[in-house]
């Protein structure tokens, strides 16, 4: 009995970091796709797109298409297949944001975003081809569902490096009074909330390739996804939507640094 109330308690923890993920995504997203409308710019739209579609909608569509087991597997599939396709759409999204953003002259930059999105189309047709969509979408089995998985981790370890690099170069910039120190810190927190994201995909991708397992469901994946989804939520929140006592508090910090 006590060994099934800590389940219980880790299963709990790993819901409210996967869901304060999913809160974060979708009103950042909404708030950014809304900015995008308003200024025709496409970063805001990619990274926008990237985490309504991701992180908002594709994370618990895909969940309940595997757990909702008495509606009807029609209805189950369409929306187990079209969680994929949103995270392999909001995917390329974020490469296209890592280039425009941090690499918008460099042709290798741009040349990524169209492998990354030619290997997430190669292992759908490789999962169709062998184990169907059904597997994928309900059962969470198939090879190319598992390459499929596996390869939306590159945008996202280019995001976080990327980020955390341009922070580097923003904080000598910063402390001779040449950057602002709230671009600054969103691009430390903006690295941080894409390196969780990363790490939760890889420990998800590794485990059922090479292991067969589903991370989520163990003890250990489910103690990972609880700080590790929060940190992120949290970290994209004080990014996109900062409340002005955390916005003062970093200009202060960066007006002491100065002196």
């Amino acid at each position: 009995m006590q060994l099934t109330g800590g389940r219980m308690r880790v299963e709990l923890l790993a819901a409210i970091g996967g869901l304060s993920f999913v809160a974060a995504s979708l009103v950042i997203g909404v708030r950014l796709l809304l900015l995008a409308r308003r200024t025709g710019e496409l970063p805001e739209l990619a990274v926008g797109l990237a985490l309504f579609l991701m992180g908002g909608i594709a994370y618990p569509m895909l969940s309940v298409a595997r757990l909702a087991v008495g509606w009807s597997e029609p209805l189950r599939l369409g929306l187990g297949t079209s969680a994929l396709l949103l995270n392999g759409f909001g995917t390329i999204s974020v490469a296209v944001f890592n280039w425009r953003v941090f690499r918008p002259g460099e042709r290798w930059a741009r040349n990524a975003v169209g492998a990354i999105a030619a290997v997430l189309v190669a292992s759908l047709l490789c999962q169709v081809l062998s184990g169907g969509l059904r597997e994928a979408a309900l059962s969470n089995r198939g090879l190319g569902l598992r390459l499929f998985m596996f390869f939306l981790g590159p945008s996202l370890a280019w995001a976080s490096y990327e980020s955390i690099r341009f922070h580097g170069l923003l904080v000598r910039r910063a402390r001779l009074g040449l950057a602002d120190p709230i671009v600054t810190d969103r691009m430390w927190l903006w690295g941080i909330s894409t390196l969780c994201a990363f790490v939760l995909n890889m420990a998800t991708s590794i485990g059922a390739l090479f292991f067969g397992i589903d991370f989520a469901a163990t003890a250990f994946g489910a103690l990972m996804i609880a700080p590790l989804g929060l940190i992120a939520a949290c970290g994209m929140w004080l990014a996109f939507l900062p409340p002005a006592s955390y916005t003062r508090r970093v200009t202060a910090r960066a007006a002491t640094s100065e002196a």
